[in-house]
């Protein structure tokens, strides 16, 4: 990767677990696409505070020679880190499956 990963978090505190959770994945993602330039990851809550569970959104760009593979995921509502876990897993998986789609298009 030529350009390090940016990792932002917006209507929520930042978080290190869930950063070096980011980081490990997108380093996973390396493993799939060797060609993969830059990255950016944004962990997003709704402004409005909620009692009970808040939906999180997750916004992954994964930077490719060719048009970049962008992916956005949102968790359903229940405690905070499953909520956040479950929406970052879903987006690297799917990100995943497109850079291995694109990886078998270009050989």
């Amino acid at each position: 990767m030529q350009t390090p990963l940016t990792v932002t978090f917006r209507n929520i505190e930042p978080s290190q677990a869930i950063e070096t959770h980011v980081r490990r994945r997108f380093e996973d993602l390396g493993r799939l696409h060797p060609r993969i330039v830059d990255g950016d990851v944004t962990i997003e809550a709704p402004q409005k505070r909620q009692v009970s569970g808040r939906p999180f959104k997750v916004h992954l760009r994964v930077g490719i020679p060719g048009p970049d593979i962008n992916v956005t995921r949102e968790s359903g509502k229940g405690t905070a880190a499953a909520d956040i876990n479950l929406a970052v897993n879903d987006a690297f998986e799917t990100a995943g499956r497109l850079l291995v789609e694109k990886k078998r298009e270009a050989a």
